[in-house]
């Protein structure tokens, strides 16, 4: 008897996985994944070839077709990660590489231009979110004011959403979420923002027409040059955070879950019913939100953006070892109890981190379990700003992706949260929410109820240790302190 899966392409900024997801159980029956290398031409520069991103997607697919058995596939979807834009000709071709997120070509521009044109208040009413370094916005204004002729012979800005879509044979459309991550998309009238374009002085249709996450957009026999077994709707897919929600079990209606997706950011949020814009409802929660993958609903989010990559500069820097057996042995050796006098700001972006209460018994051990203390204390700044912001009752967190590994980590999550938290049985949330999407559009469930229920499964739950969760929060108070007296802005002192 053939397994009813679908087949979810899921692109993270560093490599590409292909996963067969069984419908009835969650699981990933099948899996490969290939790395792609990310560019740096210039200092500060951030690229990915997308030839190559593409080239990896297609080997990923026929790998794991080779292994497939006993499957039956209903529909192909995507998961894909935001924040990047790629220059293209009027034939679609790439004039510029994919620019991720971290390049810095567009930071005068965000702080500069951009801010001066459009306050704070302004530019979360039109897309939802704050003008930052990441916005594709200041970046074509970086390029058209130091690259004019380029900037002048491109027809179109593309995403590597579009740019997938288009080496499929199919048009080159966002989802809703992907052009949200444009960060030129007014989220309420849900069509590319006017003031935003103008000042710009580019046409909506350089930026593509846009669909909800869920749209079928085609169907394929061929995934570049490799024949499918089958001919596959395609669904459009959506930003790998939001369709990672619904694998978090963060858009479940009135489920009173906050989904926690951990790896190079950490982002806590959940999907809510109707539209919301949470930076103009409460702007000090630092939650924001754009359009959900689902007609009407909107994602709410905060994000720590460097906790993977602080994780792994402590791992190459100070313990030169980045191996899965270092990592083992660190976790084996960490103990959190709240009772070390060290600590750590992680706000590497800008050189702003330090380490404070050093003395010279300190270990390599007590500096990892102050980062990882550190950084759960930013992910609790989030979760404080999600109660805000979500409606109903919040008791519980769920949480995939890369931290959910360790068992510890889970523990000192619940201790500083003061909650329960749940470990997802698939950490792999993005693929499996995508999945998830996906099997309602093509009618195997009802609804993402039903979905949810015979896919989302929990492989254990953490519950706060009192005495232990007492100390971290006279803790916690005090990381809080330590950021508010400077630390954070002014940087610090090893």
């Amino acid at each position: 008897m053939k397994r009813d899966s679908i087949l979810v392409v899921d692109f993270g900024t560093s490599n590409v996985h292909v996963n067969v997801v069984h419908v009835w159980d969650g699981q990933i029956l099948y899996s490969k994944s290939r790395k792609y290398a990310m560019l740096s031409p210039k200092d500060g520069y951030t690229e990915i070839n997308p030839h190559e991103l593409w080239q990896a997607s297609v080997q990923c697919v026929k790998e794991v077709l080779d292994i497939m058995e006993n499957v039956e596939l209903h529909a192909i979807t995507f998961s894909y990660f935001g924040d990047n834009i790629m220059l293209a000709d009027s034939h679609g071709a790439p004039l510029t590489n994919i620019i991720l997120a971290f390049d810095v070509r567009g930071t005068e521009e965000a702080l500069g231009e951009f801010g001066s044109r459009f306050t704070d208040e302004e530019f979360i009413g039109i897309t939802g979110g704050t003008c930052v370094t990441f916005c594709t916005g200041p970046k074509l204004l970086w390029f058209k004011k130091h690259k004019p002729e380029l900037f002048e012979k491109t027809s179109y800005f593309y995403t590597n959403q579009q740019w997938i879509n288009q080496n499929l044979g199919l048009k080159p459309l966002n989802d809703y979420t992907m052009a949200c991550r444009k960060m030129m998309f007014d989220i309420k009238s849900k069509e590319w923002s006017k003031p935003i374009l103008s000042f710009l002085g580019i046409k909506a249709e350089q930026l593509g027409e846009v669909v909800p996450s869920t749209e079928i957009i085609g169907h394929i026999d061929k995934y570049g040059e490799i024949a499918l077994p089958f001919t596959l709707p395609v669904i459009v897919g959506s930003h790998d955070c939001d369709c990672g929600m619904y694998g978090a079990g963060a858009g479940i209606p009135d489920s009173g879950i906050i989904g926690d997706i951990t790896g190079t950011y950490d982002h806590l949020g959940f999907i809510e019913q109707g539209f919301v814009n949470a930076g103009t409802e409460n702007l000090e929660a630092e939650i924001f939100s754009y359009c959900g993958p689902l007609i009407d609903t909107s994602v709410c989010l905060g994000a720590f953006p460097t906790s993977g990559a602080v994780l792994e500069w402590f791992m190459r820097e100070i313990l030169d070892d980045c191996s899965p057996a270092a990592y083992d042995m660190m976790w084996k050796h960490a103990e959190f109890r709240g009772d070390s006098s060290l600590m750590f700001n992680p706000h590497f972006s800008g050189n702003l981190g330090g380490i404070y209460g050093l003395g010279l018994t300190k270990t390599k051990e007590d500096l990892f379990e102050s980062m990882i203390e550190s950084l759960t204390f930013e992910s609790r700044r989030i979760l404080e700003g999600c109660k805000k912001i979500k409606k109903g009752s919040c008791d519980k967190v769920w949480v995939g992706g890369g931290a959910a590994r360790s068992e510890k980590w889970m523990q000192l999550r619940a201790d500083i949260w003061g909650c329960r938290v749940e470990r997802m049985q698939n950490i792999e949330v993005s693929s499996v929410g995508a999945a998830l999407l996906a099997a309602v559009k093509v009618e195997l469930y009802q609804d993402i109820k039903s979905a949810a229920r015979s896919m989302l499964h929990i492989r254990d739950s953490y519950e706060p240790s009192k005495d232990i969760s007492d100390r971290y929060e006279l803790k916690y108070r005090q990381y809080l302190e330590l950021v508010s007296n400077g630390i954070k802005t002014r940087g610090g002192s090893a």
